[in-house]
Parts: structure tokens; C-alpha cells; sequence
């Protein structure tokens, strides 16, 4: 499945490694562990992994690189976990020489990448890239299997969701044989800090419900302000939503820095994959996301509005 990703690796002495906006665990875990491993496999190459990633793990799995634009110029792009253009983190990939892109959302990239991997019903992207280590027999170090588990564990819900549970577990199995802690992951991730609180507290006192089966919370510029967070602060909190009887559909959205929205949808089996592409976003079928460029009432309405045709569609 991957001999014309690992063919176009072994054509460059330097790869940079690129994923998308607001990094999540999958993002950051991927490129990391793909660093990792390129980085065994092919020891005299310059292998780079580029974007904000994960402060929170950069004790445990290390910090992203900064290289610079004549770098990329002169390097392979590897893009991971970004299935359009317009998410990408670090635009400057487009500068690159070649491209290739490894993902496991709907595609809809807007230039031409490359040989490309695309398995929507993988967990992960880095669970892909635990099968291209295993179908080329390369080594995985023990960092790379701690970054491709936080990957799949986030990724994945925590193991809510999956196409295939047994594919998961095994592969789960194979990266506890690799020395990965779940308790360590576990640890970090449960940390609470202060401003977090605050976060809920507003989710909790601001949430609105449409009697179609639709729960939301949207941060206007005052309100975001007044928290004194990130846009990305306010929506990562999607899950507070979760799963209460008789909305099967849930969003957060938040006013960004620059005058626009952030919105992150999720469903209880309904394609919100579809609403968020409506918005120029993307994602996966139960659990999708957006931003754009300008804040309105109309936006939400409209969200909304999305959202009721989607529940009058059924389940998919």
C-alpha cells in the first residue's frame, strides 16, 4: 500500500514533515513517530517534523523543528493528518520539491500532492503509519510507539470509535510490546489547568439547544476575550456536549483572533462531515470541523440550519 510513498522517501536526502492546523494528538503522535522511524530506517537523511505540536507531551516526545524556507525549498514535503491545502499549519509547503500525503480523513486537497495513502476508515493517521512501518519491516522506536498511541487513543475517542476493533487492538498490542505506558499518556492528558475550569464553567452556563436535536455553545470576540483563551481553547471542549438524550448533533464554536469562527461538529451517527465541508472544512463523517473567515449570526443560523437537514437524513 505504501511502495510509492517509500519510494519517493528514498529519492531525498531531506523530508519535512508537515500537519495541520490547531494539532491535535493524531497530528502531533504521526509526525513524530514518522520522524522516528524515517529517522531508524534512513539515518543519513535530514528528516524534519514541522507545526506547534503538543507543548503539553514535548517532555515526553520531544519538540517540533524549525527549518527554514530554503530547507523546504530543497526537501521532500510529507503532509500527515491535513486532507486539504488550506489546513495546512505551515503553508510554506507548497515551496517544497515533492509531495506525498498520508491521511485518513475525506480527501478534498486542493493541489496536487503526490503519491498519497488515504484510508478514511483507518482510526489515525497514525495508525497508518503503524502499517507502513509494519508492511516495510521498519523498526519502530519505543518514542515513535508512545506518539502513534496517543495518536489512535485521541484519535479514536479513546477507543469509542473504530471500523474495525479487532485491527485496532492488535495494533494496540503491538505498540505495548514496544514498551507504550497507557498510563503515562493518560497522565498527561487528564491534567486540568485552571483557565480549563473557567472554560466549562462558560460551556456549561451558555449552552443552547434547537428542539430538531441539536445542542451548541458559540463564544462571541467579547466573550473569548473575556476568558482571556484561544479560539482552539473553546472548541477542543466539544465533548462537554456529548452524548445527551435527544440531541444527537453537538457543536462549539468560538470567535477567532482575526474576526472569524471556529466551529468543531460532532454527531451521534449522523454525516456532519458534509455540513463542515459546506464551510470549506472537512474531517470525519461523525466528527468535523471548520473556520471561517468572518463572525456572523448568519453563519450560525445557517450552521444550524446544516445541521436540522442533516438529521431529517437519517443515520449513515
Amino acid at each position: 500500500m505504501f511502495e510509492k510513498i517509500i519510494s519517493k522517501i528514498e529519492q531525498y536526502d531531506s523530508i519535512v514533515i508537515f500537519g495541520h492546523l490547531n494539532p491535535d494528538g493524531d497530528c502531533y503522535g504521526s509526525q513524530l513517530a514518522l520522524k522516528a522511524i524515517l529517522n531508524k530506517q534512513y539515518p543519513n537523511k535530514k528528516i524534519y517534523a514541522v507545526g506547534s505540536g503538543l507543548p503539553n507531551f514535548y517532555q515526553l516526545l520531544g519538540k517540533m523543528d524549525k527549518v527554514s524556507l530554503e530547507t523546504i525549498k530543497n526537501s521532500l514535503a510529507i503532509i500527515l493528518d491535513s486532507n486539504d491545502i488550506q489546513r495546512l499549519e505551515d503553508q510554506r509547503a507548497t515551496e517544497a520539491l515533492d509531495f506525498c500525503k498520508i491521511d485518513h480523513h475525506v480527501d478534498t486537497f486542493t493541489f496536487n500532492a503526490g503519491p498519497q495513502v488515504i484510508n478514511a476508515k483507518a482510526t489515525s493517521t497514525s495508525e497508518l503509519i503503524y502499517d507502513l512501518a509494519k508492511e516495510n519491516n521498519f523498526e519502530i522506536p519505543q518514542v515513535a510507539a508512545i506518539a502513534l498511541y496517543l495518536g489512535i487513543y485521541t484519535d479514536s475517542a479513546r477507543f469509542q470509535h473504530a471500523y474495525d476493533f479487532v485491527k485496532l487492538f492488535d495494533t494496540l498490542k503491538g505498540l505495548a510490546a514496544l514498551g507504550v505506558n497507557p498510563n503515562q499518556i493518560n497522565d498527561i492528558l487528564n491534567v486540568t489547568k485552571f483557565p480549563s475550569l473557567e472554560i466549562k464553567s462558560f460551556i456549561y452556563k451558555n449552552i443552547k439547544k434547537d428542539e430538531a436535536g441539536i445542542l451548541y455553545v458559540v463564544a462571541n470576540e467579547e466573550q473569548r476575550k473575556e476568558l482571556n483563551v484561544t479560539n482552539f481553547d473553546i472548541t477542543c471542549n466539544t465533548r462537554m456536549l456529548a452524548h445527551v438524550e435527544g440531541y444527537p448533533i453537538w457543536f462549539v464554536g468560538s470567535a477567532t483572533e482575526k474576526g472569524g469562527l471556529q466551529v468543531e461538529i460532532r454527531s451521534d451517527g449522523y454525516n456532519v462531515q458534509r455540513v463542515a465541508v459546506a464551510f470549506g472544512g472537512g474531517g470525519h463523517v461523525y466528527a468535523a470541523g471548520f473556520t471561517v473567515e468572518k463572525y456572523s449570526e448568519e453563519v450560525i443560523e445557517r450552521l444550524l440550519k446544516l445541521c436540522k437537514e442533516t438529521l431529517k437524513r437519517g443515520k449513515e
